[in-house]
């Protein structure tokens, strides 16, 4: 699974692993790492977990919709290319907060982004659900 570094637009970071194509912004990452030890980067491989669960946020999702997922990234290799010195190898179970957006370029083509928004270590409850889910 390739991953590409697409670029940096003000705060907003854009790469696309396996097809998909991710964002977030750059100072939520800084405060992510902080506050959990994980970046956004490395969290993008929970999108490829076929076992994830996804549950739809209605307490917050009064301007955009948002989901939550609790997902493992051990799903997939990745090859690094380009800039994402940053991408890190954790095997684990997470949850994470994400939207879609649809962006369009200049060209009016669109893309279907999944912003990134928050991401952690899922709690016991969380892992007991994801892995109830799979029995």
């Amino acid at each position: 699974m390739a991953v590409n570094f697409v670029g940096e637009v003000e705060n907003t970071v854009r790469f696309s692993i396996g097809g998909l194509s991710f964002e977030y912004d750059s100072e939520k990452n800084r405060k992510n790492i902080e506050k959990h030890g994980i970046s956004f980067r490395s969290v993008a491989r929970v999108f490829f977990d076929y076992d994830r669960i996804e549950l739809y946020d209605e307490a917050h999702s009064e301007t955009e919709d948002r989901y939550d997922t609790i997902g493992d990234t051990s799903a997939g290799n990745l090859t690094i290319i380009g800039n994402l010195q940053d991408i890190d190898r954790i095997d684990d179970i997470l949850f994470v907060v994400y939207t879609e957006r649809i962006i369009v370029d200049e060209g009016g083509k669109s893309e279907e982004v999944i912003r990134l928004i928050s991401a952690r270590l899922a709690t016991s409850f969380e892992r007991g659900v994801y892995y109830g889910k799979r029995s």
